[in-house]
């Protein structure tokens, strides 16, 4: 009797939110690029929002592309929306913002009904997938939170799947950070969603409120879900591998390990691989950069490299990009002709790749921030991007090549990196298993337990035979 009379009056409640809980309490945010392949898809997104409230509500939702509407440098990382977002819907009837990626689907009857829920309930300040990490991670600054064991762990939204949070929430945030009490751990933002979890729970003397999980936040699509990620199509016939120029940074001492594992796995299916390193070695092929080699860095070599792969370029015409690659870099080859038919190669400018960022974590850094294309996944460039890039400088030999080209290419080219997360700077295991599962990854890195060759054929072989079989075939 009880049981039935508490479900009739939960019903209520949820029926009473609806009515009350409309479009007008949320503002979309699709975390936007400049790239015109991934504006396209962020505008997809949100003509295809505004049709299903149109539908429902027949009124126009507030739909945000970061993008267009908020040109704040590191907006990917969600802290620097903070203060147009709160500042802009101060006293109006906005009490959620979703945040999205492009290729998220939206279901908004789905997800008006999940927010009118937690509307209700005061201790729900945020929501979203769960993920967790089954062990300290590099991606996550080996940051492993022991304290929250109890509660389940540390968990922290799958941006893929889109994660809420309350208004109430972001002007309590913002104002901690602008008064010293919160800040973000580590100069370097690479997982947003986790960086800022870490942010929002604090420590033990100033905790703030933990993520609720939400399974309507899905990872697949299902009937119950309000969001999904959405797999990346190819835009076209994947590209010909013959058009893209493979270039291999190495050292003297990896010729006959890393070297030898790269030739062994997807160097095996690529046209035009060239490697550069301290010495020469024809049986490589290596070239020798002219650069000694350097523990840490390798700024000075990775300039080296640029400059040669544009000259051994530049009689090519069909070669439209240079694929720059660590020797422990592990890559499906058919898969990146995929992915590049979505993107503009030869003298157009295109910097592709896992994007990390620099300086946007604290108040004296902030303007000096700057996004990068973290080398061990791979940086792709167009020839164009490629011969911009080369007349970069380098504060030192041995500086980091990745975020020197970064800073280079934000505060003295004016070009803008952009970011797949099909790229990894990582291992496999260095990732929750529902990113991973998402979708078709392009590259791992480091060479470590299981061994790289093992990943190679558990991720990336079978594509890459179908790729040589099509070949020969084309050649009969």
């Amino acid at each position: 009797m009880y049981a039935r009379v508490a479900t009739v009056a939960l019903l209520l409640i949820c029926a009473q939110s609806a009515i009350s809980f409309d479009s007008r309490n949320v503002v979309f945010v699709i975390v936007s690029q400049t790239e015109p392949y991934h504006a396209s898809v962020a505008s997809r997104l949100k003509h295809d929002i505004k049709n299903q409230v149109m539908n429902l509500e027949k009124r126009q939702p507030t739909v945000h592309i970061t993008h267009e509407d908020f040109r704040i440098p590191g907006a990917w990382t969600i802290t620097p929306l903070l203060r147009p977002l709160v500042t802009k819907y101060k006293g109006s009837d906005v009490r959620w913002v979703l945040f999205v990626e492009p290729h998220t689907a939206v279901r908004c009857e789905k997800l008006f009904e999940a927010l009118a829920t937690a509307d209700n309930q005061e201790d729900v300040m945020w929501l979203g997938y769960p993920l967790s990490d089954e062990e300290p991670t590099i991606i996550h600054h080996f940051t492993y939170f022991e304290e929250l064991e109890e509660d389940g762990g540390f968990i922290y939204p799958n941006f893929a799947s889109g994660f809420a949070m309350k208004m109430k929430l972001m002007n309590r945030l913002l104002h901690q950070i602008e008064s010293g009490d919160r800040k973000l751990e580590a100069d370097f933002s690479i997982d947003p969603a986790f960086e800022l979890a870490q942010l929002i729970y604090g420590n033990e003397e100033n905790p703030g409120p933990l993520l609720t999980p939400d399974l309507s936040f899905c990872i697949v699509s299902g009937d119950n879900c309000a969001t999904y990620p959405r797999q990346f199509d190819i835009c076209g016939s994947p590209i010909p591998e013959e058009s893209i120029y493979f270039a291999v940074k190495t050292w003297s001492g990896f010729h006959s390990t890393r070297a030898k594992v790269v030739k062994k796995t997807w160097g095996r299916y690529v046209t035009n691989l060239q490697f550069y390193s301290d010495q020469a070695e024809p049986s490589l092929p290596a070239i020798a950069t002219g650069v000694p080699n350097t523990k840490t860095g390798h700024c000075a070599k990775t300039i080296a490299i640029l400059k040669k792969s544009v000259r051994a370029v530049k009689n090519m015409p069909h070669i439209k990009w240079i694929f720059l690659a660590d020797d422990d870099t592990i890559l499906g080859v058919q898969r990146l002709c995929e992915l590049l038919s979505c993107y503009r190669g030869g003298n157009d400018v295109t910097v592709l790749g896992e994007r990390y960022g620099y300086g946007y974590g604290k108040k004296e850094t902030f303007a000096k921030g700057y996004d990068y294309i973290t080398g061990g996944g791979g940086t792709v460039l167009s020839v164009g991007a490629a011969r911009a890039l080369s007349a970069c400088a380098c504060g030192a030999a041995a500086a980091p090549d990745d975020m020197t080209l970064g800073a280079c290419a934000t505060h003295r080219l004016n070009l803008t990196a952009t970011h797949s997360p099909l790229f990894h700077q990582a291992r496999p295991q260095d990732y929750a298993r529902e990113v991973l599962a998402r979708d078709r990854p392009v590259s791992f890195h480091r060479h470590s337990s299981p061994e790289p060759v093992k990943v190679y054929a558990t991720w990336f072989q079978h594509d890459d035979l179908a790729l040589r079989r099509r070949r020969a075939k084309d050649e009969l």
